[in-house]
């Protein structure tokens, strides 16, 4: 499967720079790259970490990754922001964890002449759920642009797949990793909305945050469950809140299949639980592929002066115990 993904990603991105007249060519300096992630508790950041060593190995950048510990520490990743702009490297790429924390620091990349391309996450306006990337390009002073999963586009299909498997009727809940990062936004709102517009014998309860903690997580799943005897179906938007349903649901010994449960990326822990039927499926990005285009956007931009596209848009799968195999699938999960 590994082999697959580098192919894939590989594949994808050396077409985003060879198709806008950026190849490599082998006499040049190697490049120095600093990504700054939003953390490294989840194997989602580990496979955006792959994705940008292996571009870096394609395309003689030297990669260096960091992150905070956990997503909540927003100060922790603007100090590795500052770090990353003072080490005067070619380019960065960066993952937000606040919108508008980041923005005075970009502003000084952006003075420092260092491009910036995001990954994941944007900065911007907060109040912007898509994170408008209208406003990011060559004038921009937060970045050139941002590759991404569409979340709002995501989690509306995990919506409908929720909605099938309870019937279209029924009470529902939202265990959300942030209600201040652009995933945590886009994700909760392209669930909730979608369920307003579409099913309208479906209850949204209000959402609560777990902050991508398992254990906390598990805590607030567990007690939703406690208040709401009629509860249908989770929705966890990403790899700790799934992961802290699953952990509920074995500690209350729900019965497998009595309350829906649909989580956002991969990794063995989830494919496990979806495997055994704990969990009914959830949503993949390609973290891989996240990692390598934006590396590639960089070192575009950087070689040649290439612009790059202000969004990247870097697909989603939805998947379950009946298509993990499928060729398509399994080449965007991790482990």
């Amino acid at each position: 499967m590994k082999k697959v993904l580098t192919l894939v990603a590989a594949a994808s991105a050396m077409a985003l720079v060879v198709g806008t007249g950026s190849a490599v060519n082998a006499a040049d300096k190697t490049l120095n790259i600093q990504m700054v992630s939003k953390g490294f508790q989840h194997q989602f950041w580990q496979a955006v970490r792959t994705g940008s060593e292996q571009a870096g190995k394609a395309l003689n950048a030297k990669i260096t990754f960091v992150g905070p510990e956990s997503e909540s520490m927003v100060d922790k990743q603007l100090e590795q922001l500052q770090a990353a702009i003072d080490s005067k490297p070619d380019a960065i790429g960066y993952a937000s964890l606040d919108p508008k924390a980041p923005l005075a620091l970009l502003k000084k990349a952006k003075a420092a002449s260092i491009p910036v391309y995001m990954f994941d996450a944007a900065a911007g306006d907060p109040k912007d759920a898509t994170q408008n990337e209208a406003s990011l390009g060559t004038s921009s002073d937060i970045a050139l642009g941002i590759a991404r999963t569409d979340g709002v586009a995501a989690s509306a299909l995990a919506a409908d797949k929720m909605a099938a498997l309870i019937g279209g009727k029924g009470t529902v809940f939202v265990i959300s990793h942030s209600q201040v990062n652009a995933t945590g936004i886009q994700r909760r709102d392209g669930f909730v909305n979608q369920m307003k517009k579409k099913y309208k014998n479906i209850k949204v309860l209000p959402v609560q945050y777990g902050e991508g903690d398992h254990l906390k997580s598990a805590d607030i799943v567990k007690a939703v469950i406690a208040a709401n005897k009629d509860l249908k179906g989770v929705f966890a938007t990403n790899e700790g809140g799934a992961i802290g349903a699953v952990d509920a649901f074995k500690e209350l010994k729900l019965k497998k299949g009595k309350i829906k449960l649909i989580g956002f990326d991969s990794g063995a822990a989830q494919i496990n639980a979806i495997k055994s039927g704990l969990m009914n499926g959830a949503i993949t990005q390609d973290p891989i592929g996240i990692g390598y285009k934006t590396v590639a956007a960089l070192v575009g931009k950087v070689r040649n002066g290439t612009t790059p596209k202000n969004f990247i848009d870097t697909g989603f799968y939805y998947y379950n115990a009946k298509n993990l195999t499928d060729p398509k699938i399994a080449a965007v999960l991790y482990q």
